[in-house]
This record gives structure tokens, C-alpha cells and sequence, in this order.
């Protein structure tokens, strides 16, 4: 069987980005309309946008690792602190992705420009890091000491924004024009890594995804995806005479991956063809079934519609 496919998808790689860039957006609409804000407003929204920053880049980095795992960086493991998750996980992705948390909780504590170098070297884009330093870097001490230490200049503050020494003890502000200064430049380093992003991985669409997937799990000659899947312009459409053509030809296990395939497609379209009696859920190619129940756990709405595999809000979020 061909090697386990990097199931990349452009979309979902830059949705954090996007994301975080609309509410930057709208925390300056807020700023145009309120220019003079009470302090604690501006010291809130002024944490966020790190928050934003910070979560965005986070989120990027461990979808793409998700695809790409064997580009984790080494990382100790703790197994007395990790052994529930590892005894838990039903499937290799699962305790992936709880690896790839760990790097990204021990890699936090570094410096801020030094984490977005090495992000973006595991991203294979260009190095972004001079826009944090020339910009952020002494915003970023800010945010630290707030959040820290109430805002008063300390030792550690004056080291890492090379203020003057002679202000320790004293108290730092957080204006509305710092804020929207603020903003202004995580943007900039938000839509660096858009564009860089987009250049480099915009090609892995959803459709490429699919294929992949279908490739890795049919290698048989009578199992081509044109055989059995035409191309709309934003959804796929089954061929039904294509799927009868080749049915009995089947081994009942690429049958039963098939009705999962396409049950996940269409559940009437699942009915209308396969015979249930001819299914069984004990294949052969039983890490092909894991691995397409992974696929489907990680992307629902993966054959659903070519230009978004988005969740709407209500399966997004938590409910309160």
C-alpha cells in the first residue's frame, strides 16, 4: 500500500489567519467609533490582540503538523504526566495531535521572535520574524507586564524593550492610539503570513484532498476516481452507472470502504446502491477504514462542497 497521504487543505491551514484578522478588523471599527475608551477597555482589547496573534500562528502551525506530523521537532515526553492520553487514544492521530500540543506548550515559553522564526522555517515560508522585532517587540514586553506585573517597569521589562533603567518602579499606560498602533502591526504580521501562506500552499485545494485519500485507499485498476466521481463546480456528483459497472468486480472490501466513502457523501446515494448484506466491517484493509474514519473526523464536510469545508457556528462552538 502507498505511503499514508500528508491530507494538506488550504482552507482550514488559513482559516485561524482569517479569522483573527476580521476581529482585529472589528476591534479597530471600535476604535474609529470610541476614541476615548475607559483605560480598561483599552488595556483588555490590547491583550486580546497578542491573544489573537499569538493563537492564530498556533492554531496554523499544529494544523499543518497535523498534516504533515513527521515535521514535528523532537519534543520529551513526560509518559507519567501523558500515559492517559496515550492509553485513551483510539487512534494514532489522536495522540498526534496531543504530541503536537506539547511541542506547542513547550515552545511557548521561548522567545517570541524566536518562535516565529522556527515556526515559519516547520511552514517552509520565508522568515517573518523581523517584522515582530522591528514592531512588536517592545509591545510584547508591554502585554507581559500587564498581565504580569500591572503594568510597572521592572528589571525584565527594561531588558527586553531597552528602556531606560531610570523608570523602574514606575507604571506603563496603555493608550487608545498604542492600541490602534498595536493593531496596525499585527495585522501587518498577520497578512506577511497570509500571503506567504497563500503562495506557497493555495494549490492544496479540497478537491486534491479528496483524491488523495481516494488514491491511498482504491489502487485498483477498476477503482480510478473518474470512474466514479464527476466534478461540478462546487460539489462532486457521483456516477452512479460507473459504480454499477464495476460493483460486482468488488472485494467485498472495497465494497464496505466504498459505502463509507460514499455514505459520508450521501447517505440516500449509500442505500440506492450498495447491498447491505454484502458489507463487512471487518475488512482486510482494516487501517484503510481507520484512516477514513480519521479523514472524516477531522474534515465532516469533506465531500460536501469543493470551495468550504468550514463547520457553521452552531457545530463550531461550544455550547454555554
Amino acid at each position: 500500500m502507498k505511503n499514508k497521504p500528508n491530507l494538506l487543505v488550504f482552507e482550514n491551514l488559513i482559516e485561524p489567519v482569517e479569522d483573527a484578522l476580521k476581529e482585529l478588523d472589528e476591534i479597530q471599527k471600535y476604535y474609529l467609533l470610541n476614541n476615548n475608551p475607559p483605560p480598561y477597555v483599552s488595556k483588555g482589547l490590547f491583550a486580546y490582540c497578542f491573544a489573537l496573534l499569538e493563537g492564530a500562528i498556533g492554531e496554523c502551525l499544529e494544523r499543518y503538523l497535523f498534516a504533515y506530523p513527521e515535521k514535528l521537532p523532537k519534543i520529551k515526553i513526560d509518559f507519567e504526566r501523558t500515559k492517559n492520553e496515550l492509553i485513551d487514544s483510539d487512534f494514532s492521530h489522536e495522540y498526534i495531535v496531543h504530541l503536537i500540543r506539547e511541542y506547542l506548550s513547550e515552545s511557548s515559553y521561548e522567545n517570541a521572535g524566536q518562535i516565529i522564526a522556527k515556526y515559519c522555517e516547520i511552514l517552509d515560508i520565508n522568515n517573518l520574524e523581523t517584522y515582530f522585532t522591528k514592531n512588536l517587540k517592545e509591545k510584547k514586553a508591554r502585554r507581559n507586564s500587564l498581565i504580569h506585573n500591572n503594568l510597572k517597569i521592572d528589571a525584565k521589562y527594561v531588558h527586553t524593550a531597552k528602556s531606560d533603567p531610570r523608570y523602574k518602579g514606575k507604571y506603563l499606560r496603555i493608550k487608545p492610539e498604542y492600541v490602534t498602533q498595536t493593531l496596525v502591526d499585527i495585522k501587518e504580521i498577520l497578512e506577511k503570513l497570509h500571503a506567504e501562506l497563500t503562495l506557497k500552499y493555495s494549490s492544496f485545494t479540497i478537491l486534491n484532498c479528496i483524491k488523495q485519500v481516494w488514491e491511498y485507499l482504491f489502487q485498483s485498476a477498476i477503482m480510478k476516481f473518474d470512474d466514479y466521481w464527476g466534478v461540478g463546480k462546487d460539489c462532486l456528483y457521483i456516477k452512479t452507472e460507473g459504480v454499477k459497472k464495476y460493483y460486482d468486480s468488488l472485494s467485498s472490501s472495497e465494497k464496505t470502504l466504498l459505502c463509507y466513502f460514499v455514505q459520508n457523501y450521501n447517505p440516500g446515494a449509500c442505500s440506492d446502491i450498495f447491498n447491505p448484506h454484502e458489507m463487512n466491517m471487518q475488512v482486510s484493509n482494516n487501517h484503510g477504514m481507520i484512516f477514513l474514519v480519521s479523514v472524516f473526523d477531522r474534515f465532516p464536510l469533506l465531500l460536501q462542497n469543493l470551495n468550504s469545508i468550514k463547520l457553521s457556528d452552531y457545530f463550531k462552538y461550544a455550547n454555554d
